[in-house]
């Protein structure tokens, strides 16, 4: 099987077209892997590991090599780099600074600042600042 990859990043969303013979099982195997986002993160608590349901997240923060996984009522820690981590979340998240994602299904409201930035309060009460390069990609998602 031949296989290309062409890079473009003025694509407005990746698409992946396939050309086969067959479907096998293993092809069947992958494809159904490509489609799957993590719907679940392993996150520590103590002396314990628990699943979180990505749904349930508010925010994730990175904090050294690790991030910090905060729900409604709790924060976990998740041993994994943020870039990693991204990529493999639901369409939900998107990125409010370089170390800092939300759920933007979990946006309280939207404070507009004298200079142009935006503070958007999660529904944890939590205060996330948006970085100006990440306000459009926020506009965007919410219909504003």
């Amino acid at each position: 099987m031949k296989i290309n990859f062409h890079i473009d990043p003025k694509l407005k969303a990746d698409h992946a077209d396939f050309w086969l013979r067959e479907l096998t099982d293993h092809l069947a195997t992958i494809i159904t892997q490509l489609n799957q986002k993590n719907e679940v993160l392993w996150c520590y608590q103590d002396n314990e590991i628990n699943p979180v349901a990505c749904a349930d997240i508010v925010v994730l923060q990175a904090v050294g090599n690790r991030i910090q996984v905060d729900t409604a009522d709790k924060t976990y820690a998740y041993h994994a780099r943020l870039a990693h981590v991204i990529d493999q979340l639901p369409a939900e998240f998107i990125e409010a600074s370089r170390g800092t994602v939300i759920n933007y299904q979990k946006i309280d409201h939207l404070e507009l600042l004298g200079n142009g930035k935006i503070d958007v309060l999660m529904t944890n009460q939590q205060r996330v600042q948006m970085s100006r390069r990440k306000i459009k990609n926020l506009k965007e998602k919410l219909g504003i």
